[in-house]
């Protein structure tokens, strides 16, 4: 076990009826990391990203945050500390920009002057200067996804959860955000637990990348050894299609 970590699962098994989404799994996740967790379609990832903010709990096991089981925790006050953007944006389509990004301070009874300025803000800090009036329907899917980022950040997290936020943007301007959300933890040094399908993007943006296999962690490296060094076939084979399919 890491003395240095934040996030942290300790033998941890949920199921879902008869399906084992996740098996026995131990893992810690380190304060500023951004740790890449990439496998395929029902292998666990999205379900290992849900029970850090609550969303799932499991059967088995424990999830702690800050030294805090979560299971045990207020779920409120933990998610107020974890931003959790998701593939599709989740903005509101009646509402501005601005009033998407600043939706956490409108619930939290903030004055509209401080909201204002807090979307601003962090509408710079994701390249979305000038946009504030626009709706969602007159943004292309990047920006859509960056808004996502930019509500992800209004009341500062230390957390981020990003659970595949640029597999529905098309490939160029998927490589822009990569440019982007690189420069942004760069930036930040947030702790980011960051799902992805695509290869490529794990090795380019991760600290660290875990492999998922039906439940269960198969490797945990960096991407230059994972790259290198994959421990096992499965995770070669695993790379090579991925790869593959990323330059069809």
């Amino acid at each position: 076990m890491n003395d240095a970590a934040l996030i942290r699962f300790e033998n941890v098994t949920k199921r879902f009826g008869t399906h084992v989404a996740l098996n026995d799994v131990t893992l810690d996740v380190t304060a500023g990391e951004l740790l890449v967790v990439i496998g395929r379609s029902g292998s666990g990832k999205t379900t290992l990203l849900r029970c850090v903010n609550g969303l799932v709990l499991a059967d088995a096991g424990r999830v702690s945050v800050g030294g805090t089981v979560v299971a045990a925790g207020d779920l409120t006050a933990l998610r107020r500390t974890i931003g959790y953007v998701i593939q599709s944006g989740g903005l509101f389509p009646h509402m501005t920009v601005a009033e998407n990004v600043s939706i956490i301070g409108r619930a939290n009874g903030e004055a509209p002057g401080r909201r204002k300025a807090r979307a601003a803000e962090v509408l710079a800090t994701v390249g979305l200067d000038g946009l504030h009036g626009r709706y969602a329907g007159e943004l292309s899917g990047g920006q859509r996804q960056r808004v996502g980022i930019a509500r992800a950040l209004y009341a500062d997290p230390p957390i981020m959860l990003l659970d595949e936020p640029f597999a529905a943007v098309d490939p160029i301007a998927r490589m822009d955000l990569q440019d982007e959300f690189a420069r942004l933890h760069r930036q930040l040094r947030k702790t980011m637990i960051f799902v992805t399908h695509d290869v490529e993007e794990a090795l380019y943006l991760g600290d660290r990348i875990v492999v998922f296999d039906d439940g269960r962690i198969v490797q945990v490296d960096t991407p230059k050894a994972l790259r290198e060094h994959p421990a096992s076939e499965y995770i070669a084979r695993f790379l090579r299609r991925r790869r593959a399919e990323g330059d069809a």
